[in-house]
């Protein structure tokens, strides 16, 4: 069940000694096509928005966490899991690129400083800006500070659908996945738990 405002999120645990610990998004993913659904992580923008460091202690008390996932589909021709985040242009600095965020962080920057891995939504941020702005705009994303700004819109959804008037590129966990004109997300909640101290 996804988290509400006040209410406790996850329960007290331990590691499964069995269990991995990834230290990336991409290494996340891996583990979950392998057939984990609880895991420890210490890297990666997740871990990140979560506030997780390395190094990782696997014996100290846990709270287990359930953690969502954005299901992607691409021109009706591929599927992607996306633990953290989908990009679509070609840099920042384009006059426009659209992130679908599950985690708030991109790297150093905080691109959708409201999104949380484990609320049942997608955080999908459009900016449409001139040269100047997106200079000040990435300069900003380093704090969260670009929001508000009139020409970042900010959606909140479940699922939705993206459409381009031209093919994009898109990194998917910061994996570049080629060109793309349409993308349908929808967000999977709670589909794996996170042991995070």
């Amino acid at each position: 069940m996804p988290i509400e405002r006040g209410a406790e999120w996850g329960v007290p645990g331990v590691l499964p000694t069995d269990a991995p610990v990834a230290s990336t998004d991409r290494a996340v993913a891996e583990e979950l096509a392998r057939g984990c659904q609880v895991l420890g992580v210490e890297g990666g923008d997740v871990a990140r928005t979560l506030g997780v460091r390395a190094p990782y202690n696997r014996a100290s008390p846990k709270q287990l966490v359930p953690v969502d996932i954005i299901q992607l589909r691409v021109d009706d021709r591929a599927e992607y899991v996306c633990i953290a985040h989908a990009v679509i242009g070609r840099s920042w600095l384009g006059r426009e690129v659209v992130a679908i965020m599950n985690a708030a962080f991109v790297g150093a920057r905080n691109v959708a400083p409201r999104a949380h891995p484990g609320d049942g939504k997608a955080d999908v941020i459009r900016m449409q800006l001139s040269l100047g702005d997106r200079v000040k705009a990435l300069q900003r994303m380093k704090t969260g500070s670009h929001l508000p700004h009139p020409n970042i819109s900010v959606t909140r959804r479940g699922h939705g659908r993206l459409e381009f008037d031209r093919p994009r590129l898109i990194r998917i966990d910061g994996v570049a996945r080629g060109s793309v004109s349409v993308v349908e997300y929808t967000v999977a909640a709670d589909a794996y738990t996170l042991a995070v101290s």
